[in-house]
């Protein structure tokens, strides 16, 4: 089996679940105030958790951290080339397709992806672009959803989630000893919630918005093209190029490369003065259109390098 279809029926899976999200919206089960809780709890909780199991389901060594480094610092590079593509691409403007063609919804739909196809040792290295990718949106992301106008926010970009959370998954990770079995078990109970609750809230975005709003408006098929085909094919001909041997770490950059467009791109909006309603809308577009951009894109890793 091509590692291209085992995405596309772990994609059809994860659609699945964001269906159940919409019914259960649909429903009034997940209400506004009920998602949004979701959210946090997802973002706070959850999903760091998942980041922390990653680490301690690994064995300590100087090559692994080695490799999680290398990861961050590819990481960084694959965006400053989004960065610098972008400027040609779009026009001054529109900063909101800029941040929507730049950030990829790497803890949403990436990490999700990346567990169900390549386990705890795809977590553990997609952290490190998480990482990345927060540090990224929390400076130059903000400066371009606010037109220049906010400042950066450093306590944001070092005490978040995520980064507390890799922060806390490093030392754990470095102990000389195996931790005991009901911490870690615990910690991993809790980090399978990740997958199904991140893909049903996903899905629950999708039930009030008008479906004329999502797929008539063309200008943003171009920001979704570049998001999802151009700077992902580019990120790919990176990777090939770029002198890494870890089957796991071009997995992991693969699919945080391909994945739609962040949901920050909605909301950061809604603190820094975007346009929410576009920004949801390129959301749900990239999201959508990933279901046919990921597996071919991954058709086209497979045959380079994985």
């Amino acid at each position: 089996m091509t590692i291209a279809f085992l995405v596309f029926q772990k994609l059809v899976v994860l659609f699945s679940i964001m269906g159940l999200g919409l019914y259960l919206t649909h429903k009034e089960i997940f209400t506004k105030d009920v998602t949004l809780k979701l959210s946090k709890l997802l973002t706070t909780y959850v999903a760091p958790s998942l980041f922390v199991s990653s680490f301690i389901s690994q064995k300590f060594s100087a090559e692994r951290l080695f490799l999680l480094l290398t990861m961050i610092a590819a990481a960084f590079f694959l965006l400053f080339t989004r960065m610098i593509l972008v400027k040609f691409l779009l026009a001054d403007e529109r900063n909101m397709d800029k941040y929507a063609t730049l950030f990829a919804n790497v803890g949403f739909m990436g990490t999700p992806l990346a567990e169900a196809v390549g386990g705890t040792n795809a977590v553990f290295f997609i952290s490190g672009f998480v990482v990345a990718n927060q540090i990224m949106q929390w400076t130059y992301g903000i400066y371009l959803i606010s037109k220049g106008k906010a400042g950066i926010n450093l306590r944001s970009v070092l005490v978040n989630p995520a980064m507390i959370a890799t922060i806390i998954g490093l030392f754990l990770f470095s102990l000389p000893f195996d931790l005991p079995t009901v911490f870690t078990d615990a910690i991993t109970t809790v980090a399978k919630l990740n997958t199904p609750l991140s893909t049903l809230v996903l899905g629950s975005y999708f039930y009030k918005v008008k479906f004329k709003d999502i797929f008539l408006y063309k200008p943003a098929y171009y920001t979704a093209f570049l998001r999802l085909f151009l700077t992902s094919f580019i990120s790919i001909i990176t990777i090939w190029i770029l002198p890494i041997s870890s089957y796991d770490v071009k997995l992991a950059l693969t699919i945080a490369s391909t994945s739609p467009t962040a949901m920050n791109a909605a909301l950061l909006s809604q603190v820094y003065g975007g346009d929410y309603e576009y920004g949801s809308r390129l959301v749900l577009l990239t999201t959508v259109l990933s279901l046919i951009s990921i597996p071919i894109m991954m058709t086209l890793a497979d045959y380079l390098y994985l």
